[in-house]
């Protein structure tokens, strides 16, 4: 998040929108493909059921991100051009853009959350069952 805020004070808006453009779409297919594999060890058994819900949920929303709202976003950009920041506040697709942008923001964080407790939760995490410490 940090980095965005650098790189939207340093760069023109296109141009910062395009590095980030370029960007989230590996951040969610990276959320994505380790959500589907917690699914994937939860089916063969290999982990609990927290870890095969949190990669559910992770997967669907990485999926949203990836296949719905960054499109959605790319598409409205292109259409207003490199002009979108420079539109009035009111004005139909700069509201629609920022909803979108608000969501994906949303939708970053939950995901940043899920990736960190299921690397929390991964196999061979837990401690040793049955030892007395002797």
């Amino acid at each position: 998040m940090l980095h965005s805020i650098h790189l939207f004070a340093t760069l023109p808006p296109g141009s910062a929108a395009g590095v980030v453009g370029r960007v989230l779409p590996v951040l969610d297919g990276a959320g994505l493909v380790l959500g589907l594999l917690a699914v994937a060890l939860g089916a063969t058994g290999r982990s609990g059921r927290a870890a095969v819900v949190l990669g559910a949920v992770l997967a669907a929303l990485a999926a949203a991100s990836l296949f719905v709202l960054t499109p959605e976003m790319a598409r409205l950009r292109q259409a207003a051009g490199d002009t979108l920041s420079h539109l009035p506040p009111t004005d139909p697709t700069r509201r629609h853009f920022g909803m979108l942008h608000g969501l994906s923001t949303v939708l970053f964080g939950l995901q940043a959350v899920l990736a960190v407790a299921l690397v929390a939760l991964r196999p061979g995490r837990s401690a040793p069952r049955g030892r007395t410490g002797r």
